[in-house]
């Protein structure tokens, strides 16, 4: 069986859409999901991408999240997004 050594993240449109997602890689476990900011600094966008991540197996709820981030909701955000959980996966992957 191949495993998987990179995270989808879904495009643009899920996101503006007010979709949440829930993944994995390996031992990683994340949940995205897009937050609007009440008072956004200054040329920052209005809407977030928060991540958190947890050790599986288990769900988040009976999990202990061990890191948390946030994006930018544009394109260049996802793609951080996506590389900060590749990072963090491989950290808890590791053998």
């Amino acid at each position: 069986m191949e495993q998987h050594t990179a995270i989808f993240i879904p495009t643009l449109l899920f996101w503006e859409n007010g979709n949440t997602w829930y993944g994995s890689l390996g031992q990683a476990r994340f949940f995205l999901q897009p937050v609007k900011q009440e008072t956004p600094e200054e040329g920052q966008p209005d809407t977030v991408l928060e991540a958190e991540l947890w050790r599986g197996p288990l769900t988040k709820a009976l999990s202990e999240i061990i890191a948390t981030a946030s994006f930018p909701l544009s394109e260049e955000g996802l793609a951080s997004a996506a590389a900060w959980l590749e990072e963090q996966a491989a950290v808890l992957n590791q053998p």
